[in-house]
C-alpha cells in the first residue's frame, strides 16, 4: 500500500527546508540512496544503476503544494528495490509528464490521484 500526504506551504525557501526534513525522515528510515527520474526508468546514483519500473516499488510519496509560484511543487518517493535497498527521489510536478513512457507513468500513476485530490 501507497501512503500519500500533501505539504502545502507559501515560500518556496520553506518547502525546500519542508522538502529537506522529509528526506532527513527517510534517511532515518534507512532511505539512504538518491533517485533519479528518466523517461524510461530511474536512475540510482549510489549504484551507478538504471532501474526499471518493473524493479522497483514506491512506498509512500509526498506532494509539496506551493501556494505562491504553483510550478514549483514537488513530488518526494520513497523507493524500495527488491533486493532491500531503499531509497528518495525528488521531482518537480508536471514539468516533464510528456517526457515519460507509458511504463513510467504506470508505476506513477497515483500522481494524478493526489493532484485530483487537492
Amino acid at each position: 500500500m501507497v501512503r500519500g500526504q500533501t505539504v502545502r506551504d507559501s515560500a518556496i525557501h520553506q518547502n525546500e527546508s519542508l522538502i529537506r526534513k522529509t528526506i532527513d525522515e527517510l534517511i532515518r528510515k534507512e532511505y539512504t540512496m538518491k533517485f533519479r527520474r528518466e523517461a524510461n526508468c530511474l536512475y540510482c546514483f549510489d549504484l551507478n544503476q538504471w532501474i526499471l519500473p518493473a524493479d522497483f516499488n514506491i512506498d509512500e510519496y509526498f506532494y509539496f503544494e506551493e501556494l505562491i509560484h504553483p510550478d514549483a511543487d514537488r513530488m518526494l518517493f520513497a523507493i524500495s528495490l527488491p533486493q532491500g535497498q531503499k531509497g528518495w527521489l525528488v521531482d518537480s510536478c508536471n514539468v516533464y509528464a510528456d517526457n515519460i513512457s507509458s511504463d513510467m507513468m504506470e508505476k506513477f500513476k497515483f500522481q494524478n490521484l493526489v493532484y485530483e485530490e487537492l
